[in-house]
């Protein structure tokens, strides 16, 4: 017993790896233990090495199927992109005990799924149950975001920071940002690089009134500094210890996603203008075209929103100058459809830990093609004309319908719905726009 408990508490204490030993020790011990099998799971799904997470949950099932062990084996499917399964052993969880954390991660299938209702129904559900869920604030904020519900949303979305699906960066032990005027106020960033440069559109709004210093990711520091004036940057968002708050008299402190509660609660309150600035790259007289072919980096994502560059014929049977704005190793690819006879021009500035240098290239494009990806979010910034391919599912950002109140600049081509994967219509209807605008600009030229 001695040596479970101190187990548990190094489990706890996010120790993983001394946690993982004694665990071994007991298992050796009791190999067939469900209520052992049942935390050494939930221990791997926590430290995110999900497979193993999933083989001892199975085994656990096997002994005794617990809710919560199928509801964790639900989880541990979501994240390995096997929705079937997660939904089959979410469903057999409810149906054992319909738990505000069954019903919560239920929800979460149906967050960033073109279904907001259903995942607000359900989040309802598990909130009723446990007012305090916060995966059930956190997935109701997502759906409410993603139907356009904004007033509600913002608030839900503060459960992201109880969650820990967000950031809760303590500076200086300075209070949250209540909506005072007149304040020096930390700003952090929280998420991805690409909900860092959308939320920073509220930036130019708290900093009407306030003196903001802000934490970002280091590849972002630059290009916001310059595009910000008055702003000052730290590019320390991803490092653990921080000294520079003690240079500054701090009064509060705030995440960048925060913001929205107050200068985002209707869509008429997006302007949608540019919002970020940037020097060009030289280019020649061809109409330029920046492609992006793979994104996403949570397991099961990158699929969903990925096309292959061999798909895109149609587009790049254009007469254009094609750009790569791919971050991610892609000679391959590149390779692949030049021995098709097609070219597409490389910049080793897109490889920098710079997005500086990335904006001078996406700033020289005429028009950019992109998935989902971190790119759109900076051609919509800069105000560069950006044309995304939308999986039928797309996260809340891309809404169900419509465009994107954040930036004027991006139109969306959807996936029709219920066909996953379904990208040759929509690259056909790219390339087919792509070459009436080629034809208009010849028209006027001529």
């Amino acid at each position: 017993m001695e040596l479970f408990e101190e187990a548990t508490r190094l489990h706890l204490e996010g120790n993983y790896p001394e946690a993982e030993k004694l665990y071994d020790l007991l298992l050796t011990q009791n190999p067939d233990n469900p209520g052992l099998l049942a935390t050494m799971g939930t221990m791997y799904l926590q430290s995110r090495r999900y497979g193993l997470a999933i083989s001892f949950l199975h085994r656990s099932a096997e002994k005794n199927a617990q809710s919560d062990v199928l509801c964790n084996l639900g989880i541990a499917y979501k994240y390995t992109g096997q929705f079937e399964k997660s939904r089959k052993y979410l469903t057999k969880a409810i149906e054992h005990n319909p738990s505000a954390d069954a019903l919560a991660n239920y929800a979460a299938l149906f967050t960033n799924n073109a279904t907001p209702d259903k995942a607000i129904e359900l989040s309802q559900k598990a909130i009723k149950l446990d007012p305090q869920c916060a995966i059930a604030h956190w997935n109701m904020a997502l759906a409410m975001l993603e139907a356009g519900q904004w007033d509600k949303a913002w608030e839900e979305h503060e459960w992201g920071l109880k969650s820990k699906m967000r950031i809760d960066r303590k500076i200086a032990d300075a209070p949250e940002w209540d909506g005072t005027p007149g304040k020096t106020v930390v700003v952090y960033g929280e998420q991805g690089m690409g909900d860092e440069i959308l939320f920073a559109s509220m930036l130019p709004d708290i900093m009407k009134t306030n003196t903001v210093i802000f934490e970002c990711h280091k590849r972002l520091k630059t290009l916001f500094e310059n595009s910000f004036p008055g702003l000052l940057c730290y590019g320390t968002r991803e490092d653990k210890e921080i000294t520079w708050h003690n240079d500054h008299q701090i009064d509060y402190r705030i995440s960048i996603g925060s913001l929205g509660k107050f200068y985002r609660r209707s869509r008429e309150a997006f302007p949608g203008t540019p919002y970020l600035v940037s020097d060009s790259v030289p280019k020649g007289d061809k109409f330029r075209v920046g492609i992006s072919w793979t994104g996403g980096l949570k397991p099961g994502r990158v699929a969903v929103r990925s096309v292959p560059l061999t798909w895109w014929k149609s587009i790049l049977d254009n007469n254009c100058e094609f750009v790569s704005l791919q971050y991610t190793d892609c000679a391959d690819d590149i390779a692949e459809v030049e021995n098709l006879g097609y070219s597409i021009k490389q910049y080793a500035e897109i490889k920098t830990e710079d997005y500086a240098e990335t904006a001078k290239i996406v700033q020289s494009c005429d028009l950019v093609v992109s998935v989902c990806t971190s790119v759109i979010h900076l051609a919509g910034a800069l105000g560069v004309p950006c044309w995304v391919m939308v999986p039928n599912k797309p996260a809340w950002r891309y809404g169900v319908t419509g465009g994107m109140p954040w930036y004027r600049s991006v139109r969306l081509y959807r996936q029709p719905q219920g066909d996953i994967g379904a990208w040759r219509p929509v690259l056909s209807r790219v390339g087919s726009d792509l070459s009436d605008i080629l034809q208009d600009r010849k028209s006027k030229v001529a």
